[in-house]
């Protein structure tokens, strides 16, 4: 397995990926909200903080994604200089509800950990050291950049993510309905 920098050309096989760990996503219209909210936006604005594990043959078996500065995501994600507020809109109104109180609710806490992640992985590639690979592949993206730390959300119901997240180093910050939220020092 190769972790590797993302490049443009991965950008179908990440929305593979992305599709089947986010099954419940499945109409197009529902694909759009997906892409719109939890993966377009990084690969296009941020993908020097996006890294890929690719197998043997090169091809993409999971990602992290990240943008250093969720202040800075948050303004540029739903302005309207950028497509990508305009299609999760369009596409499930829900959804971008969702991730506009997300941003109101992560204020403080991007304080102290101003960088957020996503990550996903093939279920053929879990318990392979993959996600730690990946994650290790990001702080150390982060710290060189002097990015303090990282967080994300996790659905409390994600019983092997949230044993990942632990196992890993990250602190449980606090539970939303239905989530958990978790944070990384960088180490800078």
């Amino acid at each position: 397995m190769e972790i590797r920098q993302y490049r443009s050309e991965d950008k179908a096989a990440l929305r593979k990926v992305c599709m089947v760990t986010a099954p419940s996503f499945n109409s197009d219209k529902a694909r759009d909200a997906l892409f719109a909210a939890y993966l377009d936006y990084y690969l296009d604005c941020e993908s020097e903080f996006c890294f890929v594990a690719a197998n043997d043959a090169g091809t993409p078996v999971g990602y992290v994604i990240c943008a250093p500065d969720f202040k800075k995501y948050s303004e540029r994600f739903f302005s309207n200089k950028l497509p990508y507020s305009a299609k999760l809109i369009k596409s499930d109104p829900g959804v971008w509800l969702a991730k506009k109180a997300e941003t109101l609710l992560m204020k403080k806490t991007a304080a102290e950990y101003p960088a957020h992640l996503h990550i996903d992985i093939l279920p053929e590639g879990q318990r392979m050291g993959i996600g730690t690979a990946l994650v290790d592949a990001l702080k150390e993206k982060l710290r060189a950049h002097g990015v303090p730390g990282v967080f994300l959300l996790c659905s409390a119901k994600n019983e092997k993510g949230v044993n990942f997240y632990r196992k890993y180093g990250f602190k449980e910050l606090k539970k939303l309905p239905g989530s958990i939220v978790f944070g990384l020092k960088t180490g800078c």
